[in-house]
């Protein structure tokens, strides 16, 4: 015959007491850690970007349904394409059907070129490889077999400005304001709308 307890152990009162003592406790430090990770995250971007270095990068038109994404501006430049005769360093699909994974994920880095004043530039040798030391250049990632991505492919910005920027890309008189690591790592800063002395000059 089975026999049950009729009366099974429970825990004793105190125990559940010490646990809420602690909860408080437990609460903190939890919230302790995770805004250890975020400064620790943040005082990382710092250093990496501290010996930056700025640059102005055209941005180009992209399909207007997507341009604005909630408070963000989505942002496309020049370079953002990979080039009709490829890419320096990698061989093209050999079949159609491997268009769209064609590299996806591999590293790409692309010269930038300055313009007379120094501060603008626009995009020059797309490569698999780092370009010598103290070239100018991004890194980015391949996508497909028709974009690259960089990473400062978008902007947040403070509610109606977006029509004002969305104006300015149609003019090609919106440019990023980018740092850039030594190694090619970029973030934008800021947008700005500039004349016509500029328009079309990252073509």
């Amino acid at each position: 015959m089975l026999n049950v307890d009729a009366n099974p152990k429970r825990p004793e009162p105190g125990l559940w007491r010490r646990l809420a003592a602690r909860e408080p406790a437990l609460v903190v430090a939890a919230a302790v850690f995770q805004l250890a990770i975020l400064g620790w995250m943040i005082g990382g971007m710092m250093l990496m970007f501290r010996d930056s270095r700025v640059v102005l990068l055209q941005v180009v038109p992209v399909d207007p349904r997507d341009l604005m994404r909630g408070d963000y501006v989505i942002l496309s430049y020049p370079f953002s394409r990979v080039p009709s005769h490829g890419i320096m360093g990698l061989p093209g699909p050999s079949k159609v059907d491997e268009l769209e994974t064609w590299q996806r994920g591999s590293p790409v880095f692309v010269t930038l070129i300055p313009e007379a004043d120094g501060v603008h530039y626009r995009g020059g040798l797309v490569n698999s490889e780092p370009p010598p030391p103290g070239t100018v250049y991004i890194q980015g990632t391949i996508q497909n077999a028709a974009r690259i991505e960089f990473g400062i492919e978008s902007f947040y910005v403070q509610e109606g400005q977006g029509k004002a920027y969305e104006e300015a890309v149609k003019q090609n008189q919106l440019w990023a304001e980018v740092a850039l690591t030594p190694n090619g790592w970029g973030t934008v800063r800021g947008l700005r709308i500039e004349g016509d002395d500029h328009a079309g000059s990252s073509r």
